[in-house]
């Protein structure tokens, strides 16, 4: 019953701080493309908003883009530097 608990409250935790997570409104608008997680197996698997198949998701594609790509508050790095080593999954770009 602790384990349940335990796994409730960090759910809770991050649920919370991902609420209190403010999107950057003045980003500028990324050429549309596909975003794929290249696995260790090498199977693509697509993520992210499909903006080549709805225009509509410009402005969450633009925010996924940011979170991906952009340098860390630190300074240090992609924000995804798992998916940006080399080792196992990795992220990759293709065309509309």
């Amino acid at each position: 019953m602790t384990r349940a608990l335990l796994l409730i409250a960090v759910a809770v935790a991050a649920l919370a701080g991902a609420a209190n997570t403010v999107a950057d409104p003045s980003l500028g608008n990324v050429p549309p493309h596909r975003h794929y997680i290249q696995t260790a197996t090498g199977a693509l698997v697509q993520v992210g908003p499909r903006v080549c198949d709805a225009a509509s998701l410009q402005a969450a594609f633009n925010q996924f883009h940011n979170n991906l790509h952009s340098v860390t508050a630190t300074g240090i790095g992609p924000a995804a530097p798992g998916l940006h080593n080399f080792t196992g999954a990795e992220i990759m770009a293709g065309p509309c």
